[in-house]
């Protein structure tokens, strides 16, 4: 995989983390602070997945070693696959009885992979590139918050 290859692949992971956000905002249609919760998220990742785009289409010239370009295409395949579970998760019929489960998993899969942005795409990218692999970190610790929250709001 080359790093524009990698980039778009990035891309690809912050549209299906926006489908699994949509998802759930259709589950939860009748629950406004989870709707709402949700659909601001699948914006965002929205938004993530629009700026790696246009990221991908601006660089061609970026050099990667062979292990970093396997070690993220690695991460990168971990990441579709918890997608598609979380998905699968999302549309079976006891998430509706169990909102608490689905934001304990999103919860999880957002620790487990939101660091990718700061701690390794900011890090293997030119310096141009960083600041914006940054600020999606800050908005992916931002989900965690949010996700955190109205799980804390439910139990309370």
């Amino acid at each position: 995989m080359t790093p524009v290859e990698c980039l778009e692949e990035a891309a690809r992971m912050e549209v299906l983390a926006q489908d699994v956000y949509s998802a759930l905002a259709i589950r939860y249609g009748d629950r406004p602070d989870l709707r709402e919760l949700f659909s601001g998220l699948a914006v965002e990742e929205e938004q993530h997945a629009n700026r790696v785009r246009a990221l991908a289409q601006h660089r061609t010239n970026q050099d990667l070693s062979a292990a970093v370009l396997a070690r993220l295409t690695r991460t990168l395949k971990a990441m579709e696959t918890e997608l598609f579970a979380l998905m699968e998760v999302g549309s079976d019929g006891r998430a509706l009885d169990a909102p608490d489960e689905i934001l304990r998993k999103v919860i999880d899969f957002e620790c487990r992979f939101a660091p990718i942005h700061a701690e390794y795409l900011a890090q293997v990218f030119a310096p141009g590139m960083q600041s914006l692999f940054s600020a999606l970190a800050r908005q992916d610790r931002n989900h965690v918050e949010l996700l955190k929250q109205a799980l804390s709001a439910r139990a309370g």
